[in-house]
C-alpha cells in the first residue's frame, strides 16, 4: 500500500529536486537573518555559496562548513567596516532621541551616503571580476538570495538569468517594503520603521508619522540616484533603482527576528 501511495506520488508531483542557491552578501543582524533560512535549506538537502569579500569582519567563514564561499576583492579595509557600523549603532542608540527631524535626515543621509560607498566597492568587487562572474555562470545555480541591504544582486539574478528572491527584517520607514513588495502601509495606522512609535499613536504622532514617510521617500529616491549608473551601464539602456525595483516587483519575504 505504501509502495502504491509513492508510485501515485511520483506520478502526480514529480521528483524532488536539490537546488543550488547563490546568497549575496551583507553584514550584522542582516547575516544573521539569512543564516536562519540557508540553515533551513540546507537541512532540506539544497547546495548554498555564499558571496564574501575580502576582508569581512562580519562574516565568519570557519565557523560552519555547511556552506560553500566564494571569496572577492573589494576596496575597504575592515577597519571601514568596522568605523561605520560602529557610527550608525551609536546613532541609532544614543544620538536619534536628542535630534530633530532635520538633524535625523541629515544624519541620514550622511550614513547613507557612506553605506552607498560600501555597496558599490561591493558591486565592483563581482560584477567587475570576469573571472567571478564566469565562475558564478559555471555555477549553475537556481536562484539567487538577497538582503537588499546591498543592491546589485537583482544585476546578478538577470545575467545568471535566475530568480531572485529578498529577504530582509525591516527597511527605515519600510521603503524597500513599499515600494519594492508593493506592502500597504498607511501612515496613520502603520507607524515607520525606526520612527520609536507604535500603533497607538495621537494625532501629533500620526502626523509625524507621515512626514517621516514623505521625508524617507524623498531621501531614498535621493540616494538611490546613486546606483543609476549601474544599472544603466548593465542593462544597456537609461535604468535607475528606483524605477527598476518597481517594475520587477521583486520577490519579497519578511522575517522578524
Amino acid at each position: 500500500m505504501r509502495l502504491l501511495i509513492c508510485v501515485l506520488y511520483l506520478a502526480v508531483f514529480g521528483p524532488a529536486q536539490c537546488g543550488n542557491i547563490l546568497v549575496w552578501p551583507t553584514r550584522g543582524s542582516h547575516w544573521i537573518n539569512l543564516k536562519i533560512i540557508l540553515e533551513t535549506v540546507i537541512g532540506k538537502g539544497h547546495n548554498v555559496t555564499v558571496l564574501v569579500p575580502n576582508p569581512s569582519p562580519f562574516m565568519d567563514t570557519k565557523e560552519s562548513d555547511r556552506f560553500s564561499y566564494q571569496h572577492f576583492s573589494v576596496s575597504m579595509t575592515t577597519q571601514d567596516m568596522q568605523d561605520f557600523l560602529n557610527e550608525l549603532v551609536h546613532f541609532s542608540v544614543y544620538e536619534i532621541d536628542q535630534l530633530n527631524l532635520l538633524q535625523i535626515q541629515i544624519k541620514f543621509y550622511e550614513l547613507a551616503s557612506k553605506h552607498q560607498d560600501m555597496a558599490l566597492s561591493y558591486c565592483d568587487g563581482i560584477l567587475k571580476s570576469p573571472e567571478l562572474m564566469d565562475k558564478l555562470r559555471n555555477g549553475k545555480f537556481d536562484v539567487v538570495l538577497s538582503d537588499p541591504h546591498f543592491p546589485c544582486s537583482d544585476i546578478v539574478a538577470e545575467k545568471l538569468n535566475v530568480p531572485l528572491v529578498y529577504t530582509f527584517q525591516f527597511s527605515i520607514a519600510h521603503i524597500v517594503e513599499r515600494m519594492c513588495g508593493q506592502i500597504p502601509s498607511p501612515p496613520s495606522y502603520v507607524p515607520a520603521g525606526m520612527i520609536k512609535l507604535t500603533d497607538k499613536m495621537s494625532f501629533t504622532e500620526r502626523i509625524i508619522n507621515m512626514l517621516f514617510y514623505l521625508s524617507q521617500d524623498a531621501f531614498a529616491i535621493l540616494v538611490w540616484k546613486g546606483m543609476d549608473n549601474y544599472y544603466t551601464e548593465y542593462f544597456g539602456e537609461l535604468k535607475c533603482f528606483f524605477h527598476y525595483c518597481l517594475e520587477k516587483r521583486l520577490t519579497t519575504i519578511t522575517v522578524n527576528i
